[in-house]
């Protein structure tokens, strides 16, 4: 930059920004909200938890290129109760064409507990009951 005043230095950096914005655009992938996959809890209260991204997913596209067609891939660990929000539970890999461009760790949507001894006793003689074993 190396200019003499503040002046035509930060007129130099408007352009600067001006054009970023101008040639590029960020797209959002997926949200904190965005459920991605729903997993069995092993003796959890709750049989099922759905899990989410920690954190938003966004990717830098440029304007004249058109959108990426990104796709992903999950990595979800076995999830023992108890579990809580912000517990990493796995990772999902942003993919482009084959690509990694970005991985992101996942968390649960909501707390699950440990299941009481006679509610595991319960849940297990209902289900070979009602032949789901």
């Amino acid at each position: 930059m190396g200019e003499p005043d503040s002046k035509t230095r930060n007129a130099e950096v408007t352009q600067m920004l001006d054009y970023g914005f101008a040639q590029y655009e960020i797209e959002k992938v997926l949200s904190t909200d965005s459920v991605v996959a729903e997993k069995k809890v092993e003796k959890g209260k709750k049989e099922y938890v759905q899990i989410v991204p920690v954190e938003n997913i966004n990717i830098l596209n440029k304007k004249i290129d058109g959108k990426k067609n990104v796709t992903y891939d999950l990595h979800v660990n076995k999830i023992k109760a108890p579990v809580k929000v912000g517990d990493i539970v796995g990772t999902i890999d942003i993919l482009d064409n084959d690509k990694v461009i970005k991985t992101v760790n996942l968390t649960v949507k909501e707390n699950i507990d440990k299941a009481s001894f006679i509610g595991l006793l319960y849940r297990n003689a209902s289900d070979m009951l009602l032949g789901n074993y």
